[in-house]
């Protein structure tokens, strides 16, 4: 782990403008106050891949936006039992502002990661201090929401094609997407180009199925011209409206 900041307000404000995921990330929706408020907060920390970035309870110190990379949320049993409860991509926020006990999911880097990192105690002050962080974060959450109802249905009543179709492009979108976070992005036509941030085995506890389900399906949507594959981490999907017909349980 690499942990840096950027001396003098001038140069972080320069860094802050020319960020990547600038209009989709928490500070797009924040007044100029707020704004500078949480900049003065902030540092940056780098992660490589299947770095765990947070255990659980025991470590919530500090929250983050996702600057690159994929983070994903993993819930286990003693027994060794896991599963991959969400996806975290670029502009999303990492951790549970005012939970006694932290989360009791483990955050892990699924690829190598570059965040910005705000101390616990300081971003709850900025909560207090401007209500507008905190509608900001209300909002997210509830559009989480939204997503994680959403990824109860394709877990409970999906065939596994329609899982894997869903996953992927959940996946595309998210990766590629530009513009603020509710934005309508780019048409669904469109092809897509992207490294896949799982393993098939993450794919698997991704999704409630086996590793050799997951190959299978992969195969099955290659064959069907769905989607390329090139390696074991390029992908490429052709028409990404193709794709979402076979998530949604219509036959391409």
């Amino acid at each position: 782990m690499r942990t840096f900041g950027l001396s003098g307000g001038l140069k972080k404000q320069r860094y802050c403008d020319s960020c990547p995921i600038r209009e989709r990330a928490l500070c797009s929706a924040l007044s100029t106050p707020a704004a500078q408020a949480l900049g003065d907060i902030a540092h940056f920390k780098q992660f490589p891949e299947s770095q765990v970035l947070q255990t659980g309870p025991q470590d919530a110190s500090w929250f983050a936006v996702i600057i690159t990379g994929v983070v994903k949320l993993v819930r286990s049993f003693p027994d060794g039992r896991q599963q991959i409860v969400g996806l975290q991509f670029p502009g999303d926020f990492l951790g549970r502002p005012f939970a006694a006990n932290g989360s009791i999911f483990r955050a892990e880097a699924t690829t190598s990661l570059l965040l910005c990192c705000f101390p616990k105690t300081d971003f709850e002050t900025v909560m207090q201090e401007h209500p507008c962080l905190e509608g900001a974060l209300l909002k997210r959450t509830l559009d989480q929401l939204d997503v994680a109802r959403e990824w109860m249905f394709t877990l409970g009543r999906k065939s596994a094609q329609e899982k894997m179709a869903s996953l992927l492009l959940l996946i595309a979108e998210r990766l590629m997407r530009k513009g603020k976070i509710n934005g309508n992005g780019a048409a669904h036509d469109e092809a897509r180009e992207f490294d896949l941030p799982l393993s098939r085995i993450d794919m698997a506890d991704c999704l409630g199925l086996t590793h050799e389900t997951v190959s299978r399906e992969l195969r099955g949507l290659k064959e069907k011209g769905v989607i390329g594959i090139r390696g074991r981490r390029r992908f490429v999907v052709p028409r990404l409206a193709v794709l979402k017909q076979l998530a949604q349980g219509k036959e391409a």
